[in-house]
């Protein structure tokens, strides 16, 4: 009999794993808030369940007697915690999840386990808000407790850019509750990391480019793996070591951010899932040679896989963020498909297609992966990519 896996999420980022499972000869089960998520068509039963709904997921999940609980989706961890503990299958406990998700309950472990973390306020109000304002002597960001592609985050400079857009925090909050936080000044990073029986293991680990202020979002991650000195590997191994074992990670993975200050390395946030964007699921099997969607999916039935990193290449997201206007016709999206170092590439431009101000990361457009054996071929990739990548406009 087929083994039966729920995997909670449906859209285009989960479509990896819905594929990879049924290529692994499991039964997959999918569940989404859309109607016709990407994954619908790969799927063998799909319902159409909120993936914050922990008692419908449940339902849904003991109907079907399922083996096995998966979500690379945020907003799904802390349901497949519950589910997980009920039914008794492998994953991560609810406690974790919690940490995971929550961004207030993440900085106070953080800090609790020795590591370091920007001063923080957690809100409920805009008056808690403009107090928080006072207590914190440097720039702020502003930021939802429990949301993810930097959604309603906002760099703030003053008490008027703070009353201007904190209603737009507040919306993007499912609890209502805001993060005001100190501003870190540095360079940004994030570390790809699976863990097995307690062990951590660092995929790959980026420099990244972020967006103009007020926003944050990524523009740019370059996983340059062999090009990282010792003392900057020394580094992240060990801020990764010390939260793995301080939240008591035994199995699965962890997406970490985290920012080289003067003040040495501080973590962003955390999550119980792989990078977005088609980083685990495309770029980093080909930068390390191994099969991270099999590893996470037999974990998730309590089956072990060795680790072993067969190699070690360079490579880069880049995302597209073209001008506001309205698109009149986007040429060569076929030929980058084509060319053999690219990974994935994602678009969603097309005629008639409004760009607006890219406030998130939900706003950017169109993205690609290239990978390569040097920094230098990685980057004359990239160049390609962008000169055949034609956007026209309308007026």
């Amino acid at each position: 009999m087929q083994k039966k896996i729920l995997i909670l999420g449906a859209g285009a980022w989960q479509v990896p794993y819905i594929r990879k499972a049924k290529e692994m000869g499991l039964y997959v089960l999918a569940t989404d808030w859309g109607e016709n998520p990407d994954g619908k068509l790969y799927a063998d039963e799909f319902a159409s369940i909120s993936v914050r709904d922990k008692e419908k997921s449940l339902a849904y999940a003991e109907e079907h007697h399922i083996d096995a609980i998966f979500t690379n989706s945020d907003v799904g961890v802390p349901t497949a915690a519950y589910i997980a503990e009920k039914l008794h299958l492998p994953c991560y406990t609810q406690e974790q999840a919690e940490l995971a998700t929550n961004k207030f309950v993440m900085r106070t472990k953080i800090k609790s386990i020795g590591l370091k973390t920007p001063q923080f306020y957690i809100c409920s109000n805009k008056e808690e808000l403009l107090a928080a304002y006072d207590k914190i002597e440097t720039k702020s960001i502003l930021k939802p407790i429990d949301n993810c592609g930097s959604r309603g985050v906002c760099i703030i400079d003053s008490k008027e850019t703070l009353e201007h857009v904190s209603q737009e925090a507040f919306d993007n909050s499912f609890a209502g509750k805001v993060l005001l936080e100190e501003l870190m000044i540095g360079h940004e990073s994030s570390v790809e990391v699976l863990i097995d029986k307690g062990q951590e293991y660092i995929m790959g680990w980026c420099k990244k480019q972020k967006s103009p202020y007020p926003y944050r979002y990524d523009i740019r991650l370059d996983y340059y793996n062999p090009e990282h000195t010792a003392e900057e590997n020394a580094a992240v191994e060990e801020m990764v070591h010390t939260l793995v074992h301080g939240i008591g990670m035994q199995d699965g993975i962890m997406h970490i951010e985290f920012i080289w200050t003067a003040d040495g390395v501080k973590i962003i946030e955390f999550a119980l899932r792989g990078c977005g964007s088609d980083v685990i699921t495309h770029l980093m099997p080909n930068l390390r040679g191994f099969d991270i969607k099999a590893f996470l999916l037999n974990k998730a039935f309590g089956i072990d896989t060795p680790i072993a990193f067969t190699t070690n290449r360079l490579g880069t997201l880049k995302f597209v963020i073209p001008r506001p206007g309205k698109v009149r016709r986007v040429s060569g999206i076929e030929e980058i498909k084509r060319l053999p170092y690219v990974l994935d590439f994602g678009c969603d431009l097309e005629d008639g297609y409004m760009i607006g101000d890219i406030k998130n990361g939900r706003n950017r457009p169109a993205f690609f992966i290239v990978a390569g054996d040097s920094a230098k071929e990685v980057e004359e990739h990239i160049q390609e990519v962008e000169s055949l990548l034609q956007i026209e406009y309308y007026g």
